[in-house]
């Protein structure tokens, strides 16, 4: 006679339950280290694509530098990139933190105060539409070349992108049950942090994470029009002494740096509202 499900071991039985979920973690797990695979293995062929032409062609250090002369200059020139890098990560940070809670406290008040979003919102569109490069002077002349000016326009940078997806996300609640919450009596605080701030939050990071690239860019680009420290003097710098592989190597510091604050938020987003499952491509900007 045929044995049954029933007749079988209990751990067998177990052990055939678990099969599908045990699959789907390991394919979970396959998948995320294909996500990481990929884009490692394509930069390691650009780089061996790179001193491969470099050594073939013969080209010059000062006209373009080999990744392993890059490398080394980076590996010899350490104190002094990150006696650097700490000013750069200040003013971003600074920047970042302004930029952005003024974003959040606007885009609050703007869903709440109709007339103040349609007085004040073109404001925000306008300067955001000036090019850093042009705004920059500007604030140089008015503030000087100290370190509240790069905050400022770190600050600005780091504004507006958090601004108009915080304003889309507190909007994007259903109606029916903003009226179901007044239904019950709920405050305008309980409808904001009960309803309309859960409901933000994805979107809220989704801005967090193109200003927090945005902030360092922008405090690199703040440190060539006036600085003597940071990145971007020394991008600049080393431009004016014809010393390619530390403009290189400076440059690579701002990617890593970049990096480092994308990464960053992206955790934050990770540890701190887990159930948005949606990938950074796939949320809204």
């Amino acid at each position: 006679m045929k044995s049954s499900a029933v007749d079988r071991p209990a751990a067998s039985r177990e052990a055939v339950d678990q099969g599908p979920a045990e699959r789907g973690r390991r394919m979970g797990r396959g998948s995320a280290l294909t996500r990481w695979l990929l884009p490692v293995g394509v930069i390691l062929v650009v780089l061996c694509i790179w001193q491969a032409a470099v050594a073939i062609f013969g080209l010059k250090p000062y006209f373009i530098p080999s990744p392993t002369l890059i490398a080394r200059t980076f590996w010899d020139n350490a104190s002094t990139i990150g006696d650097n890098t700490v000013p750069t990560v200040l003013q971003a940070l600074t920047g970042f933190a302004i930029g952005n809670a003024l974003a959040v406290a606007l885009s609050i008040w703007f869903v709440h105060v109709r007339p103040a979003r349609r007085a004040l919102y073109p404001l925000a569109i306008i300067l955001q539409s000036i090019p850093l490069v042009a705004l920059a002077p500007v604030a140089i002349v008015t503030l000087g070349t100290g370190f509240t000016t790069k905050v400022v326009m770190t600050a600005i940078i780091s504004f507006f992108p958090t601004l108009v997806n915080m304003m889309r996300g507190l909007d994007s609640i259903d109606p029916s049950l903003v009226e179901l919450f007044k239904s019950v009596h709920a405050t305008r605080a309980d409808v904001l942090w009960k309803l309309r701030w859960p409901s933000a939050l994805p979107y809220l990071f989704s801005g967090l994470r193109i200003t927090a690239s945005a902030s360092v860019v922008g405090a690199i680009i703040v440190e060539w029009i006036g600085s003597d420290t940071g990145l971007g003097y020394m991008v600049i710098n080393s431009t004016y002494q014809f010393n390619t592989p530390l403009l290189w190597a400076a440059l690579v510091a701002s990617s890593l740096l970049v990096l480092a604050a994308f990464g960053l938020v992206a955790l934050a987003e990770r540890l701190l509202i887990p159930w948005n499952t949606t990938s950074g491509a796939d949320q809204p900007r």
